[in-house]
């Protein structure tokens, strides 16, 4: 699905993650392994990917591959996870990139697509990122997206075997 952003011109385009993508992933995947691991737990197996292609076939999770549109390289990924309908019309964002590809502007064009796709098109009224207070590339992206500081969690998700403190970041729809 090539997609496009009127803020600036489009490097990217998402794709949804496909069984057809397992090689081409987990070779992103393990080849960015010691930056991802502090942040996630990565899909690193075919086992795993089996799991990640079963957990986004339903409605409430979505996960999309970032490509870039000059050559289709695989610049990382991105999801809306947890999607809550009802009166809450919520949904969570997990978002990375591989090796070779960070602070080149691609993951923040992903975003901006991914939260417009969001509010338009599955009507949501809240986006959350949960990010590791040290993770601070991360939490700038969050930022440069619109996203904003709601408040500090401790030991929220458990990373890797790991209790972890995350900070939450929201970005609103009141369209919705």
């Amino acid at each position: 699905m090539k997609n496009s952003s009127s803020a600036s011109p489009c490097l990217i385009y998402l794709e949804k993650i496909q069984p057809k993508h397992e090689k081409e992933y987990l070779r992103s995947i393990n080849a960015s392994l010691k930056a991802l691991t502090p942040w996630l737990e990565v899909v690193s197996t075919r086992k795993a990917f089996a799991q990640l292609i079963k957990d986004i076939s339903g409605p409430q999770d979505k996960a999309y591959l970032v490509r870039r549109f000059k050559d289709d390289a695989l610049i990382g990924a991105i999801e809306i996870r947890d999607i809550f309908m009802g009166h809450f019309k919520c949904g969570y964002l997990i978002y990375y990139a591989f090796d070779g590809f960070r602070g080149e502007g691609y993951m923040k064009e992903a975003l901006s697509i991914i939260i417009e796709k969001a509010f338009k098109k599955f009507k949501l009224h809240r986006l959350e990122a949960n990010i590791q207070p040290s993770n601070k590339s991360s939490i700038q992206l969050a930022k440069s997206v619109g996203l904003m500081y709601e408040g500090y969690s401790p030991k929220f998700l458990k990373i890797n075997g790991d209790w972890r403190d995350h900070e939450r970041w929201a970005l609103i729809n009141d369209k919705v």
